[in-house]
Protein backbone atom coordinates (compact mmCIF):
# COMPACT_ATOMS: atom_id res chain seq x y z
CA UNK A 1 0.00 0.00 0.00
CA UNK A 2 1.34 3.41 -0.93
CA UNK A 3 2.33 5.86 1.78
CA UNK A 4 -0.28 8.36 0.59
CA UNK A 5 -3.00 5.72 0.91
CA UNK A 6 -1.83 4.78 4.43
CA UNK A 7 -1.77 8.46 5.41
CA UNK A 8 -5.28 8.95 3.99
CA UNK A 9 -6.62 5.92 5.90
CA UNK A 10 -4.98 7.15 9.11
CA UNK A 11 -6.62 10.56 8.73
CA UNK A 12 -10.00 8.89 8.14
CA UNK A 13 -9.56 6.73 11.25
CA UNK A 14 -8.70 9.75 13.41
CA UNK A 15 -11.68 11.65 12.02
CA UNK A 16 -13.98 8.70 12.71
CA UNK A 17 -12.79 8.36 16.32
CA UNK A 18 -13.18 12.11 16.88
CA UNK A 19 -16.68 12.12 15.48
CA UNK A 20 -17.70 9.07 17.50
CA UNK A 21 -16.53 10.75 20.71
CA UNK A 22 -17.98 14.20 20.06
CA UNK A 23 -21.57 13.41 21.10
CA UNK A 24 -20.37 12.31 24.55
CA UNK A 25 -18.42 15.52 24.86
CA UNK A 26 -21.46 17.57 23.82
CA UNK A 27 -23.66 15.65 26.25
CA UNK A 28 -21.19 16.38 29.03
CA UNK A 29 -21.27 20.08 28.17
CA UNK A 30 -25.07 20.03 28.14
CA UNK A 31 -25.09 18.52 31.64
CA UNK A 32 -22.83 21.31 32.86
CA UNK A 33 -25.02 23.94 31.19
CA UNK A 34 -28.17 22.88 32.98
CA UNK A 35 -29.16 25.71 35.31
CA UNK A 36 -29.00 25.74 39.05
CA UNK A 37 -32.37 26.37 40.67
CA UNK A 38 -33.21 27.98 44.01
CA UNK A 39 -36.82 27.80 45.16
CA UNK A 40 -37.61 30.22 48.00
CA UNK A 41 -40.88 29.65 49.85
CA UNK A 42 -42.28 31.89 52.57
CA UNK A 43 -45.11 30.89 54.91
CA UNK A 44 -48.40 32.85 55.12
CA UNK A 45 -47.18 35.73 52.95
CA UNK A 46 -50.10 37.27 51.10
CA UNK A 47 -49.79 38.55 47.53
CA UNK A 48 -49.74 42.24 48.43
CA UNK A 49 -47.07 41.88 51.13
CA UNK A 50 -44.20 42.93 48.86
CA UNK A 51 -43.29 46.42 47.75
CA UNK A 52 -43.53 45.54 44.06
CA UNK A 53 -47.27 44.86 44.58
CA UNK A 54 -47.67 48.59 45.35
CA UNK A 55 -47.49 48.12 49.09
CA UNK A 56 -45.89 51.32 50.36
CA UNK A 57 -45.43 50.06 53.92
CA UNK A 58 -43.62 46.72 53.71
CA UNK A 59 -39.88 46.83 52.96
CA UNK A 60 -38.75 44.14 50.47
CA UNK A 61 -36.02 45.67 48.25
CA UNK A 62 -34.43 42.33 47.28
CA UNK A 63 -37.70 40.60 46.43
CA UNK A 64 -38.74 43.74 44.54
CA UNK A 65 -35.55 43.62 42.48
CA UNK A 66 -36.22 39.99 41.53
CA UNK A 67 -39.74 40.99 40.51
CA UNK A 68 -38.58 44.03 38.56
CA UNK A 69 -35.80 42.20 36.72
CA UNK A 70 -37.63 38.87 36.40
CA UNK A 71 -41.18 37.72 35.68
CA UNK A 72 -43.87 38.73 38.15
CA UNK A 73 -47.18 36.86 38.19
CA UNK A 74 -49.88 39.33 39.15
CA UNK A 75 -52.54 36.67 39.69
CA UNK A 76 -50.92 33.71 41.43
CA UNK A 77 -53.07 31.49 43.62
CA UNK A 78 -52.87 28.40 45.79
CA UNK A 79 -55.34 25.57 45.22
CA UNK A 80 -55.65 24.97 48.98
CA UNK A 81 -54.80 27.65 51.52
CA UNK A 82 -53.13 25.86 54.41
CA UNK A 83 -49.44 25.11 54.98
CA UNK A 84 -49.22 21.31 54.82
CA UNK A 85 -51.64 20.81 51.94
CA UNK A 86 -50.22 23.61 49.81
CA UNK A 87 -46.66 22.38 50.34
CA UNK A 88 -47.72 18.88 49.29
CA UNK A 89 -49.26 20.42 46.16
CA UNK A 90 -46.10 22.42 45.46
CA UNK A 91 -43.84 19.36 45.76
CA UNK A 92 -46.08 17.07 43.68
CA UNK A 93 -47.68 19.52 41.25
CA UNK A 94 -51.06 18.09 42.25
CA UNK A 95 -54.37 19.18 43.70
CA UNK A 96 -55.09 17.92 47.22
CA UNK A 97 -57.93 15.90 45.74
CA UNK A 98 -55.22 14.00 43.84
CA UNK A 99 -52.52 13.59 46.51
CA UNK A 100 -55.14 13.24 49.31
CA UNK A 101 -53.18 15.09 51.98
CA UNK A 102 -55.69 17.32 53.79
CA UNK A 103 -53.97 17.96 57.13
CA UNK A 104 -50.74 17.80 59.08
CA UNK A 105 -50.47 14.12 59.96
CA UNK A 106 -50.36 12.24 56.67
CA UNK A 107 -46.99 11.51 55.04
CA UNK A 108 -46.23 11.02 51.37
CA UNK A 109 -46.26 7.42 50.20
CA UNK A 110 -42.98 6.11 48.79
CA UNK A 111 -44.32 6.46 45.26
CA UNK A 112 -45.58 10.00 45.87
CA UNK A 113 -42.24 11.07 47.33
CA UNK A 114 -40.35 9.66 44.35
CA UNK A 115 -42.48 11.84 42.08
CA UNK A 116 -41.78 15.14 43.86
CA UNK A 117 -39.65 17.62 41.96
CA UNK A 118 -36.54 17.35 44.24
CA UNK A 119 -36.31 13.56 43.98
CA UNK A 120 -36.88 13.62 40.22
CA UNK A 121 -34.09 16.19 39.89
CA UNK A 122 -31.75 14.09 41.99
CA UNK A 123 -32.52 11.03 39.85
CA UNK A 124 -31.50 13.13 36.86
CA UNK A 125 -28.12 14.29 38.06
CA UNK A 126 -28.92 17.29 40.27
CA UNK A 127 -27.45 17.88 43.70
CA UNK A 128 -30.41 18.64 45.94
CA UNK A 129 -30.74 20.51 49.21
CA UNK A 130 -33.67 21.26 51.50
CA UNK A 131 -33.63 23.83 54.30
CA UNK A 132 -36.38 24.88 56.70
CA UNK A 133 -39.97 23.91 57.23
CA UNK A 134 -40.83 20.70 55.39
CA UNK A 135 -44.47 20.75 56.38
CA UNK A 136 -45.78 17.45 55.00
CA UNK A 137 -46.48 14.87 57.69
CA UNK A 138 -43.77 13.93 60.19
CA UNK A 139 -41.57 11.48 58.23
CA UNK A 140 -38.64 13.59 57.08
CA UNK A 141 -37.01 12.38 53.81
CA UNK A 142 -33.49 13.20 54.99
CA UNK A 143 -31.82 10.40 53.04
CA UNK A 144 -33.45 11.51 49.79
CA UNK A 145 -31.47 14.77 49.66
CA UNK A 146 -27.76 15.47 49.34
CA UNK A 147 -28.05 18.28 51.91
CA UNK A 148 -30.80 18.27 54.53
CA UNK A 149 -31.54 20.95 57.12
CA UNK A 150 -35.31 20.56 57.19
CA UNK A 151 -37.53 20.19 60.23
CA UNK A 152 -40.95 18.71 60.93
CA UNK A 153 -43.99 20.58 62.18
CA UNK A 154 -44.05 24.33 62.64
CA UNK A 155 -40.61 24.70 64.18
CA UNK A 156 -39.63 27.70 66.32
CA UNK A 157 -38.05 31.06 65.56
CA UNK A 158 -36.00 30.68 68.76
CA UNK A 159 -32.78 28.96 67.70
CA UNK A 160 -29.21 28.47 68.90
CA UNK A 161 -26.21 28.76 66.55
CA UNK A 162 -23.01 26.70 66.56
CA UNK A 163 -21.51 28.96 69.21
CA UNK A 164 -24.46 28.48 71.54
CA UNK A 165 -25.81 32.00 70.99
CA UNK A 166 -29.46 32.81 70.32
CA UNK A 167 -30.33 33.30 66.66
CA UNK A 168 -33.57 33.90 64.80
CA UNK A 169 -34.65 30.97 62.61
CA UNK A 170 -34.73 33.09 59.44
CA UNK A 171 -31.11 34.09 60.02
CA UNK A 172 -30.17 30.47 60.69
CA UNK A 173 -31.84 29.34 57.45
CA UNK A 174 -29.93 32.05 55.59
CA UNK A 175 -26.62 30.72 56.94
CA UNK A 176 -27.51 27.15 56.01
CA UNK A 177 -28.36 28.23 52.47
CA UNK A 178 -25.03 30.01 52.08
CA UNK A 179 -23.22 26.95 53.46
CA UNK A 180 -24.88 24.83 50.78
CA UNK A 181 -23.98 27.30 48.02
CA UNK A 182 -20.36 27.37 49.16
CA UNK A 183 -20.27 23.56 49.06
CA UNK A 184 -21.20 23.65 45.38
CA UNK A 185 -18.30 25.84 44.24
CA UNK A 186 -16.40 24.00 41.54
CA UNK A 187 -18.99 21.23 41.20
CA UNK A 188 -19.67 19.86 37.73
CA UNK A 189 -23.25 19.04 38.72
CA UNK A 190 -26.16 21.50 38.73
CA UNK A 191 -28.01 21.97 42.01
CA UNK A 192 -31.53 22.62 43.21
CA UNK A 193 -31.87 24.19 46.65
CA UNK A 194 -35.31 24.47 48.26
CA UNK A 195 -35.37 27.08 51.04
CA UNK A 196 -38.56 26.93 53.08
CA UNK A 197 -38.96 29.78 55.56
CA UNK A 198 -41.25 29.66 58.59
CA UNK A 199 -41.70 33.44 58.45
CA UNK A 200 -44.00 35.30 58.48
CA UNK A 201 -46.00 32.53 60.19
CA UNK A 202 -46.74 33.00 63.89
CA UNK A 203 -44.85 31.35 66.72
CA UNK A 204 -46.84 28.72 68.61
CA UNK A 205 -50.59 28.05 68.71
CA UNK A 206 -52.78 30.11 68.73
CA UNK A 207 -49.62 32.05 68.05
CA UNK A 208 -47.94 35.45 68.05
CA UNK A 209 -45.63 37.14 65.56
CA UNK A 210 -41.99 36.92 66.60
CA UNK A 211 -39.64 38.88 64.34
CA UNK A 212 -35.88 39.13 64.70
CA UNK A 213 -35.07 41.65 67.44
CA UNK A 214 -32.79 43.43 64.97
CA UNK A 215 -35.86 44.66 63.10
CA UNK A 216 -38.29 45.44 65.92
CA UNK A 217 -37.97 49.22 65.42
CA UNK A 218 -38.34 49.09 61.65
CA UNK A 219 -41.89 50.51 61.71
CA UNK A 220 -41.77 52.02 65.21
CA UNK A 221 -43.34 55.41 64.45
CA UNK A 222 -45.18 54.45 61.27
CA UNK A 223 -48.94 54.32 60.89
CA UNK A 224 -49.54 51.44 58.49
CA UNK A 225 -52.41 51.06 56.07
CA UNK A 226 -54.97 48.44 57.08
CA UNK A 227 -57.20 46.38 54.77
CA UNK A 228 -60.44 48.09 53.77
CA UNK A 229 -62.55 45.09 54.78
CA UNK A 230 -61.02 44.98 58.27
CA UNK A 231 -63.22 47.93 59.19
CA UNK A 232 -66.11 47.36 61.60
CA UNK A 233 -68.73 47.63 58.85
CA UNK A 234 -67.53 44.32 57.36
CA UNK A 235 -67.33 42.43 60.65
CA UNK A 236 -70.63 40.63 60.00
CA UNK A 237 -69.98 39.95 56.34
CA UNK A 238 -69.89 36.23 57.16
CA UNK A 239 -72.94 34.96 59.12
CA UNK A 240 -72.98 33.87 62.77
CA UNK A 241 -73.15 30.16 61.92
CA UNK A 242 -69.87 30.65 60.07
CA UNK A 243 -68.01 32.85 62.55
CA UNK A 244 -69.14 31.42 65.91
CA UNK A 245 -66.19 29.53 67.44
CA UNK A 246 -64.44 29.79 64.05
CA UNK A 247 -60.65 29.59 64.41
CA UNK A 248 -60.28 32.59 62.08
CA UNK A 249 -62.47 34.74 64.34
CA UNK A 250 -60.84 33.45 67.53
CA UNK A 251 -57.39 34.32 66.23
CA UNK A 252 -58.62 37.75 65.14
CA UNK A 253 -59.54 38.32 68.78
CA UNK A 254 -55.91 37.57 69.73
CA UNK A 255 -54.24 39.66 67.03
CA UNK A 256 -56.38 42.32 65.39
CA UNK A 257 -59.35 43.07 67.66
CA UNK A 258 -58.39 46.69 68.37
CA UNK A 259 -56.76 49.27 66.11
CA UNK A 260 -53.68 49.22 68.35
CA UNK A 261 -53.39 45.42 68.16
CA UNK A 262 -53.83 45.50 64.41
CA UNK A 263 -51.09 48.10 63.96
CA UNK A 264 -48.70 46.25 66.26
CA UNK A 265 -49.21 42.87 64.63
CA UNK A 266 -49.13 44.06 61.02
CA UNK A 267 -45.82 45.74 61.88
CA UNK A 268 -44.46 42.48 63.28
CA UNK A 269 -45.78 40.58 60.26
CA UNK A 270 -43.90 43.00 57.98
CA UNK A 271 -40.78 42.74 60.16
CA UNK A 272 -40.78 38.98 59.64
CA UNK A 273 -41.07 39.55 55.90
CA UNK A 274 -38.22 42.05 56.04
CA UNK A 275 -36.14 39.31 57.67
CA UNK A 276 -36.90 37.02 54.72
CA UNK A 277 -35.98 39.77 52.28
CA UNK A 278 -32.68 40.38 54.08
CA UNK A 279 -31.89 36.66 53.93
CA UNK A 280 -32.67 36.58 50.22
CA UNK A 281 -30.39 39.58 49.68
CA UNK A 282 -27.50 37.78 51.39
CA UNK A 283 -28.18 34.59 49.40
CA UNK A 284 -28.04 36.63 46.18
CA UNK A 285 -24.80 38.24 47.36
CA UNK A 286 -23.29 34.82 48.04
CA UNK A 287 -24.29 33.60 44.57
CA UNK A 288 -22.51 36.55 42.98
CA UNK A 289 -19.38 36.17 45.11
CA UNK A 290 -19.23 32.46 44.22
CA UNK A 291 -19.70 33.11 40.50
CA UNK A 292 -22.97 31.13 40.59
CA UNK A 293 -25.32 34.01 39.84
CA UNK A 294 -25.27 33.81 36.03
CA UNK A 295 -26.52 30.22 35.89
CA UNK A 296 -28.98 30.16 38.80
CA UNK A 297 -32.72 30.53 38.33
CA UNK A 298 -34.59 31.84 41.37
CA UNK A 299 -38.27 31.21 42.09
CA UNK A 300 -40.01 32.94 44.99
CA UNK A 301 -43.51 32.29 46.32
CA UNK A 302 -45.57 31.57 49.46
CA UNK A 303 -47.57 28.54 50.56
CA UNK A 304 -50.74 30.62 51.10
CA UNK A 305 -52.01 34.08 51.89
CA UNK A 306 -53.14 35.51 55.20
CA UNK A 307 -55.98 37.62 56.62
CA UNK A 308 -54.81 40.78 58.38
CA UNK A 309 -58.20 41.46 59.92
CA UNK A 310 -60.46 41.26 56.87
CA UNK A 311 -64.06 40.41 57.89
CA UNK A 312 -62.84 39.97 61.47
CA UNK A 313 -60.51 37.11 60.47
CA UNK A 314 -56.91 36.07 61.06
CA UNK A 315 -55.34 33.06 59.36
CA UNK A 316 -56.21 31.69 55.92
CA UNK A 317 -58.29 28.66 54.77
CA UNK A 318 -61.19 30.42 53.05
CA UNK A 319 -61.66 31.60 49.47
CA UNK A 320 -61.05 35.34 49.89
CA UNK A 321 -58.24 36.84 47.82
CA UNK A 322 -56.13 37.73 50.91
CA UNK A 323 -56.15 34.00 51.77
CA UNK A 324 -55.62 32.37 48.37
CA UNK A 325 -53.46 34.84 46.43
CA UNK A 326 -49.68 34.71 46.83
CA UNK A 327 -46.59 36.38 45.38
CA UNK A 328 -44.88 34.47 42.57
CA UNK A 329 -41.67 35.57 40.87
CA UNK A 330 -39.34 33.75 38.47
CA UNK A 331 -35.93 35.29 37.91
CA UNK A 332 -33.81 33.95 35.04
CA UNK A 333 -30.50 35.84 34.81
CA UNK A 334 -29.52 34.78 31.28
CA UNK A 335 -32.81 34.57 29.35
CA UNK A 336 -34.06 37.93 28.10
CA UNK A 337 -37.55 36.49 27.55
CA UNK A 338 -37.88 36.27 31.33
CA UNK A 339 -36.74 39.79 32.08
CA UNK A 340 -39.00 42.59 33.34
CA UNK A 341 -42.35 40.96 32.62
CA UNK A 342 -45.66 41.23 34.42
CA UNK A 343 -48.09 38.43 33.63
CA UNK A 344 -51.78 38.75 34.47
CA UNK A 345 -52.90 35.25 33.50
CA UNK A 346 -53.52 32.76 36.32
CA UNK A 347 -50.61 30.87 37.84
CA UNK A 348 -51.10 28.22 40.54
CA UNK A 349 -48.91 26.63 43.20
CA UNK A 350 -49.27 23.31 41.33
CA UNK A 351 -47.40 24.93 38.42
CA UNK A 352 -44.16 25.27 40.38
CA UNK A 353 -43.02 21.62 40.20
CA UNK A 354 -43.49 21.15 36.42
CA UNK A 355 -41.85 24.54 35.84
CA UNK A 356 -38.76 23.60 37.88
CA UNK A 357 -38.49 20.31 35.98
CA UNK A 358 -38.91 22.17 32.72
CA UNK A 359 -35.96 24.44 33.52
CA UNK A 360 -33.90 21.30 34.15
CA UNK A 361 -34.92 19.82 30.79
CA UNK A 362 -36.91 17.02 32.44
CA UNK A 363 -40.37 16.00 31.32
CA UNK A 364 -42.88 16.24 34.15
CA UNK A 365 -44.68 13.03 35.21
CA UNK A 366 -48.16 12.66 33.75
CA UNK A 367 -49.60 12.76 37.29
CA UNK A 368 -48.51 16.39 37.68
CA UNK A 369 -51.59 18.53 37.09
CA UNK A 370 -49.88 21.90 36.92
CA UNK A 371 -48.55 23.67 33.85
CA UNK A 372 -45.00 24.65 32.90
CA UNK A 373 -44.99 28.42 33.38
CA UNK A 374 -42.07 28.81 30.97
CA UNK A 375 -44.54 28.37 28.11
CA UNK A 376 -46.58 31.33 29.33
CA UNK A 377 -43.52 33.49 29.96
CA UNK A 378 -42.05 32.84 26.52
CA UNK A 379 -45.39 33.36 24.79
CA UNK A 380 -47.78 35.50 26.90
CA UNK A 381 -50.45 35.21 24.18
CA UNK A 382 -50.59 31.42 24.44
CA UNK A 383 -53.93 29.78 25.21
CA UNK A 384 -53.97 29.43 29.01
CA UNK A 385 -56.29 28.58 31.90
CA UNK A 386 -59.05 31.09 32.55
CA UNK A 387 -60.34 29.50 35.73
CA UNK A 388 -59.28 27.19 38.53
CA UNK A 389 -60.84 25.04 41.22
CA UNK A 390 -60.27 25.90 44.88
CA UNK A 391 -60.66 23.35 47.69
CA UNK A 392 -60.08 23.12 51.43
CA UNK A 393 -61.50 20.01 53.07
CA UNK A 394 -60.25 20.32 56.61
CA UNK A 395 -61.89 17.83 58.98
CA UNK A 396 -63.41 20.29 61.42
CA UNK A 397 -64.32 19.78 65.07
CA UNK A 398 -66.12 21.80 67.78
CA UNK A 399 -62.73 22.70 69.25
CA UNK A 400 -61.24 23.66 65.87
CA UNK A 401 -64.06 24.86 63.64
CA UNK A 402 -63.02 25.54 60.04
CA UNK A 403 -65.83 25.12 57.50
CA UNK A 404 -64.87 23.17 54.36
CA UNK A 405 -64.60 25.05 51.09
CA UNK A 406 -64.99 24.38 47.38
CA UNK A 407 -65.07 27.09 44.78
CA UNK A 408 -64.07 28.51 41.45
CA UNK A 409 -62.22 31.62 40.35
CA UNK A 410 -63.29 32.23 36.75
CA UNK A 411 -61.71 35.34 35.29
CA UNK A 412 -63.41 38.24 37.02
CA UNK A 413 -65.98 36.13 38.83
CA UNK A 414 -65.65 34.04 41.97
CA UNK A 415 -67.97 31.55 43.62
CA UNK A 416 -67.24 29.89 46.97
CA UNK A 417 -69.32 27.28 48.78
CA UNK A 418 -68.77 26.66 52.50
CA UNK A 419 -70.13 23.54 54.20
CA UNK A 420 -69.70 21.39 57.31
CA UNK A 421 -67.15 18.59 57.50
CA UNK A 422 -66.89 17.77 53.79
CA UNK A 423 -70.66 17.39 53.43
CA UNK A 424 -71.52 19.66 50.49
CA UNK A 425 -75.24 19.30 51.28
CA UNK A 426 -74.72 20.94 54.69
CA UNK A 427 -74.27 24.46 53.34
CA UNK A 428 -73.07 27.16 55.75
CA UNK A 429 -72.48 30.10 53.39
CA UNK A 430 -72.13 31.00 49.72
CA UNK A 431 -70.16 33.81 48.10
CA UNK A 432 -70.44 35.23 44.58
CA UNK A 433 -68.47 38.26 43.43
CA UNK A 434 -67.77 40.16 40.24
CA UNK A 435 -64.14 40.93 40.98
CA UNK A 436 -63.62 43.56 38.28
CA UNK A 437 -66.37 45.65 39.91
CA UNK A 438 -65.76 44.53 43.48
CA UNK A 439 -62.07 43.67 44.06
CA UNK A 440 -62.45 43.81 47.86
CA UNK A 441 -65.25 41.23 47.81
CA UNK A 442 -67.79 43.28 49.73
CA UNK A 443 -70.94 42.88 47.61
CA UNK A 444 -71.98 39.24 47.88
CA UNK A 445 -74.30 38.39 44.97
CA UNK A 446 -74.95 34.76 45.95
CA UNK A 447 -78.53 35.39 47.02
CA UNK A 448 -79.31 38.07 44.46
CA UNK A 449 -81.95 36.77 42.03
CA UNK A 450 -80.43 38.81 39.20
CA UNK A 451 -77.38 36.56 39.30
CA UNK A 452 -79.00 33.12 39.59
CA UNK A 453 -77.92 32.17 36.07
CA UNK A 454 -74.35 33.28 36.71
CA UNK A 455 -74.22 31.24 39.91
CA UNK A 456 -75.58 28.16 38.16
CA UNK A 457 -73.05 28.55 35.35
CA UNK A 458 -70.17 28.79 37.83
CA UNK A 459 -71.41 25.79 39.80
CA UNK A 460 -71.52 23.68 36.62
CA UNK A 461 -67.98 24.74 35.72
CA UNK A 462 -66.85 24.06 39.27
CA UNK A 463 -68.28 20.53 39.15
CA UNK A 464 -66.27 19.74 36.01
CA UNK A 465 -63.07 21.21 37.45
CA UNK A 466 -63.63 19.22 40.65
CA UNK A 467 -63.72 15.97 38.65
CA UNK A 468 -60.56 16.93 36.75
CA UNK A 469 -58.76 17.77 40.00
CA UNK A 470 -59.07 14.17 41.14
CA UNK A 471 -57.73 12.61 37.93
Amino acid sequence: MKKTQKLFLLILAIAFISCSRSPKKEQSLEVKKRPNIIFLLSDDQRADAIGFAENEDVQTPNIDRLAKEGTYFKNAYVTTSICAVSRASILTGQYARKHKIWGFQKNFSKEQLENTYPLILRQNGYTTGFIGKYGVGHALPKEEFDYWKGFAGQGSFKQINEKGDSIHLTKKIEGQAITFLNSQIGSNKPFCLSVSFKAPHVEGDPGYFLPDESYTNLFKDAKLAVPETSKQEFFNHFPDNFTKNNVARNRWEDRFKTAEMQQENIKKYYELIYGIDTAIGNILKSLKENGQDKNTIIIFSSDNGFYLGEYGFAGKWYGSDPSIRVPLIIYHPENQNFRSKIISKMALNIDIAPTILGFAGIEAPKDMQGKDLRELIENPNISWRKEFFYEHLWQSSPAYYIPSTEGIVDGNTKYMLYFKNRDTASVVFEELYKLNEDPNETNNLANNNKFIDLKRKLKRKMAKLKINASK
